[in-house]
């Protein structure tokens, strides 16, 4: 996905969004406008017929939302993407994009690479949304956060994700009461396979994390 952005930089005109933490892009005020996330995440949220505002996914560096280039657009809820820490997103227009992508087998390529691992990640989701255990789900998302990247974790072994996630942000996403969630953390904490407070998240291995999905 990082490959995608860094080819769709230097073949398409961009504006750049520095967002702080909170920080808000309504996308679906923003017809023919599609994004990426140079740094950071941001989490994509859409409005209940409450009112209520829920988180959908996480999405780090490399990651593409809002209207797509060649992709169908279907009609969609109301949706917000917000900063989750401080994070800069890149504003691209959509025909434009395509325009350059006819005239570039390899941006295409990209393209399509980068749809196709997100669409792996929202798979998996509906895969096992009403499926698999929580503890499971829970460390899938720790898992696909970490495809997004990390760097050495300075508070010991393992690799950190420069995330704000609130058990109630990773409740939403799992479908998941919040103390259920918490409690499955506190496991993941006393296995040693992450630690975390509320400024880092690190992931101490990911081998084992990941044998923890084949459970």
């Amino acid at each position: 996905m990082q490959r995608t952005l860094s080819a769709l930089k230097a073949a398409c005109a961009f504006r750049r969004h520095l967002l702080k933490h909170g920080g808000a892009i309504h996308i679906t005020s923003t017809a023919k406008k599609f994004y990426a996330v140079e740094k950071g995440f941001v989490r994509l949220t859409s409005i209940q017929s409450t009112g209520r505002q829920v988180t959908r996914v996480l999405l780090g560096r490399g990651a593409l939302f809002g209207e797509l280039p060649f992709v169908p657009n279907l009609e969609m809820l109301e949706e917000v993407a917000l900063a989750n820490g401080p994070t800069a997103v890149l504003e691209f227009d959509c025909l434009s994009a395509e325009r350059a992508m006819q005239s570039s087998l390899e941006l295409q390529r990209l393209l399509i690479e980068a749809l196709g691992a997100q669409l792996q990640i929202l798979s998996r989701r509906l895969q096992w949304q009403q499926t698999d255990p929580l503890e499971k789900r829970v460390a899938m998302v720790l898992y696909d956060l970490m495809c997004f990247g990390g760097t050495p974790c300075g508070h010991g072994p393992g690799y950190a994700m420069d995330i704000r996630l609130t058990h109630e942000e990773l409740a939403e996403i799992v479908g998941a009461a919040r103390p259920s969630v918490s409690a499955v953390l506190g496991k993941l904490h006393q296995k040693e396979l992450i630690s975390s407070t509320r400024s880092y998240l690190c992931i101490r291995s990911l081998e084992r994390l990941k044998h923890q999905l084949s459970q």
